[in-house]
C-alpha cells in the first residue's frame, strides 16, 4: 500500500491514493484501475497510466518490504510447504493477484521464492479466475501431466480467492490468517476452512491424496 501511494504521488502528485481502497484478494492491475477511476476519473489514457504506475510501484516495493516491521512468514507455512514439496503426488504453484515481479519481491524477504517455480500472477491476467487457470496451465506444461480439477486445491484467505477457485472449477480451501474469519470464508463457499497453517494446516494436507 505504501509503495502504491508513493507511485501515485510521484506520477500524479496524488496523496494517500490507497485511502478507502481495499486491496484484499484483488489483482494489482485491478487495484490501480480502481484508484485511477476513483481519484482521476479519466480512463482515456488508462492503459498507459496503469503500466506507468505498475513500474513505479515495483521500483518502490523492495524498499517498503525491506523496511516493514510487521513482515512475517506465518507459523506453519514453511513446514507445510516442505511437506508438500517432498510428495510425489503434489505440485505446488502460486496463484496471486500480485504481478510476478511484485510477488517475487514479497516472497524473497521470507526465503519463499524457491518453493514456487511457477504460478499465475496479476501480470498474466487482471481477472483472478483467469490467473488461477493460467497457474494450472503452467503446471501441466511444466510437469507433463493431466490434472483432474477435483485434485486441484486453490488456497486463499479472502472470499475473492475462494470465488476465483470456484469459478475455475477447482476445490477451494480458506485459511483464516487474514482479515476474514472462518465463518466468512465458509459463507464464500470454501470446500474447507483452516484456522492457520500450524497443526491444523499440516494435518489437513497430509490427508490429501493425489
Amino acid at each position: 500500500m505504501r509503495a502504491l501511494d508513493r507511485a501515485f504521488k510521484q506520477l500524479m502528485d496524488l496523496n494517500n491514493a490507497m485511502e478507502g481502497i481495499s486491496p484484499s484478494g484483488k489483482t494489482d492491475p485491478s487495484i490501480i484501475r480502481e484508484i485511477l477511476i476513483k481519484r482521476v476519473g479519466d480512463d482515456t489514457a488508462m492503459k498507459t497510466s496503469l503500466e506507468d504506475v505498475l513500474k513505479a510501484y515495483i521500483s518502490f516495493l523492495g524498499e517498503e518490504v525491506d523496511r516493514s516491521d510487521v513482515y512475517q512468514v506465518l507459523p506453519g507455512i514453511v513446514e507445510t510447504l516442505d511437506e508438500l514439496m517432498t510428495r510425489s503426488d503434489a505440485i505446488v504453484g502460486l496463484a496471486t493477484g500480485n504481478v510476478e515481479a511484485g510477488a517475487r519481491i514479497k516472497l524473497e524477504r521470507g526465503g519463499l521464492n524457491g518453493y514456487f517455480s511457477f504460478g499465475g500472477f496479476g501480470s498474466d491476467s487482471e481477472n483472478r479466475t483467469e490467473l488461477v487457470c493460467r497457474a494450472v496451465e503452467k503446471a501441466v506444461a511444466r510437469h507433463g501431466t493431466v490434472l483432474d480439477p477435483w485434485n486441484i486445491f486453490v488456497i486463499g484467505d479472502t472470499p475473492l480467492d475462494i470465488d476465483a477457485g470456484r469459478q475455475a472449477g477447482f476445490k477451494t480451501i480458506g485459511v483464516a490468517t487474514g482479515r476474514y474469519s472462518k465463518d466468512q470464508l465458509h459463507r464464500a463457499g470454501a470446500d474447507a476452512v483452516l484456522t492457520d497453517f500450524r497443526q491444523d494446516g499440516r494435518s489437513f494436507f497430509q490427508t490429501i491424496k493425489g
